[in-house]
């Protein structure tokens, strides 16, 4: 019971912290910035993932195997988010090439 309890805790932590992350990055004007938060979401989900990875074998019947493909999804969402502010803050940074537009007056 005392142990079912502490799964419900780390589910609500990775979910509140992928929504707070979530809500934070989308607001951020510099994408490397972004990048960098989601980098740390996808750090505590490897963090997560590593102590269940043992867990949902030991206690099944606790909701530990579903909380590890729980987290497996938001790791991978959250990688995905990662990749992209990246890819953006990359392109951000990249000059245009020259004639590439037409010249204006």
């Amino acid at each position: 019971m005392q142990f079912g309890l502490h799964v419900r805790n780390v589910q609500a932590v990775i979910v509140h912290t992928f929504q707070l992350v979530s809500f934070v990055a989308i607001r951020q004007s510099d994408p490397a910035k972004a990048a960098s938060m989601w980098k740390g979401m996808n750090e505590l989900c490897d963090q997560a993932l590593s102590a269940l990875k043992h867990l949902k074998d030991v206690y099944p019947n606790c909701g530990t195997p579903e909380l590890y493909d729980l987290t497996l999804d938001y790791k991978s969402a959250a990688y995905k988010r990662y990749t992209e502010n990246l890819q953006d803050s990359e392109c951000r940074n990249t000059p245009l090439p020259t004639g590439l537009f037409p010249k204006t007056i």
